[in-house]
């Protein structure tokens, strides 16, 4: 064994030093990137791309109680004409329940309130699987953000919405970057901080599921979802500040993979 790690520290130090002269640009996800990411602004396209989609019998909202008190989930109910709803989320909120109520008062529309974290392992597979699913600021980084996407995708049968900050692509050397920024020193966390997003929150020697802030770009979100077989049909990218942007993303499933059409035949 130490024979091995001789073999590998010898041949790393006899690697030269110095810049990579070859450049991996060509390869970064090029998108245009809009102006004015104000508060406003990133609400009216969240609601967008909800109203895009035109009918869905049944939405799901992931964590959106904190900060807008189901405001898309009720405005989702409403644009989409759902008669199934059903909200995750930690928090306990008596005005978003009054909403609910009121929407029931107008329309009939069953909402499921479950007071969890939707992160939870195994929770997923006790849900039925709906329409549309929104993961709206939602994404942090978790460890397990690549499985809590995959289990969000197989409940849900046409469209799945996902907006939230971004770090921009030029800030990685390749495509589909992501990266792990909770533990990251608290000087380079504090350069990062994106106008008030994210928490300052104590350091921490554990993951988290609520700890500090997104480590994803679009390329790795859209590859992430490519990989569980659904394709990106909209993506709207607001200017957020030197190192970030804010996405907006709707994705479709793509259908089958070849192997799986062969073996069905």
């Amino acid at each position: 064994m130490m024979h091995w790690i001789r073999r590998l520290v010898t041949r790393a130090a006899a690697t030269p030093a110095g810049p990579d002269v070859e450049s991996f640009d060509q390869f970064l996800e090029k998108h245009e990137v809009a102006s004015g990411a104000a508060d406003e602004v990133i609400a009216q396209e969240k609601l967008r791309l909800l109203s895009e989609i035109g009918e869905a019998e049944s939405i799901r909202d992931y964590g959106g109680v904190w900060g807008v008190r189901g405001l898309y989930l009720l405005e989702g109910i409403k644009a989409l004409g759902a008669t199934r709803a059903h909200m995750i989320d930690t928090l306990e909120d008596e005005e978003f329940i009054r909403r609910v109520e009121e929407l029931q008062a107008e329309r009939p529309v069953r909402v499921e309130i479950t007071q969890a974290d939707f992160r939870e392992l195994g929770l997923q597979e006790r849900l039925e699987p709906v329409d549309v699913s929104l993961l709206y600021d939602v994404i942090l980084h978790q460890d397990d953000a690549c499985g809590v996407i995959r289990d969000v995708l197989r409940r849900t049968r046409r469209y799945v919405c996902l907006a939230q900050p971004v770090l921009r692509e030029e800030m990685f050397r390749l495509p589909n970057g992501c990266v792990n920024l909770q533990f990251y020193p608290r000087e380079l966390k504090d350069r990062l901080q994106v106008f008030g997003w994210g928490p300052q929150e104590r350091p921490r020697d554990r993951f988290c599921t609520g700890c500090w802030i997104w480590g994803q770009t679009v390329s790795f979100l859209t590859s992430v979802c490519y990989g569980y077989g659904w394709d990106r049909e909209h993506l709207k990218v607001l200017g957020f500040s030197r190192h970030w942007n804010y996405a907006l993303m709707r994705f479709t499933p793509r259908g089958p993979s070849e192997p799986e059409k062969q073996s069905e035949g």
